[in-house]
């Protein structure tokens, strides 16, 4: 797995939670570092800001890759699609919001994560590559405002 991250601290956090590379997208030609990683390309591209990144994702893309987008800057509204590139590696841009998958299929993957987590296979913690920032419910704003200043990890509100 090949994460890329902004910063040194989300290289060291993405580590921790298991990716086997680092590529830092800020640096000079982020193509190059992931192609010398994976010289035949990408198979799954999890995106997180498609209309920043689809070039880079069409030419980091293996033949038949997918490119999974879940997520976008935010107030970003559309994304100018690589034509060529995607139709010459027969690229599958799958978009995904969870609100509209299927009862069926979310059912299942809630039991899969379910038995995931059970099975510990999912730890948080900053020590997991996953920070965790709690707030009490009485301060719901102050999170709001972490979440709005880039705060990296998960934000909680404890409501008990």
């Amino acid at each position: 797995m090949i994460a890329t991250v902004s910063s040194h601290e989300k290289a060291e956090l993405a580590r921790a939670a298991g990716a086997h590379h680092v590529v830092n997208y800020r640096e000079p030609d982020t193509a190059e570092a992931i192609g010398a990683l994976a010289p035949r390309g990408v198979d799954i591209i999890v995106e997180v800001n498609a209309s920043a990144n689809a070039e880079l994702d069409a030419r980091v893309a293996a033949q038949g890759a997918t490119i999974a987008v879940y997520a976008d800057a935010p107030g970003s509204t559309e994304v100018t699609m690589p034509i060529r590139p995607s139709m010459q590696k027969n690229l599958r841009w799958q978009f995904v919001l969870t609100y509209t998958v299927a009862p069926e299929a979310k059912a299942a993957a809630v039991r899969a994560v379910s038995a995931a987590v059970a099975a510990g296979a999912l730890p948080v913690g900053a020590e997991h590559g996953l920070p965790i920032t709690r707030f009490p419910l009485a301060e719901t704003a102050a999170a709001h405002d972490a979440v709005k200043d880039g705060v990296v990890g998960k934000v909680l509100i404890d409501v008990a």
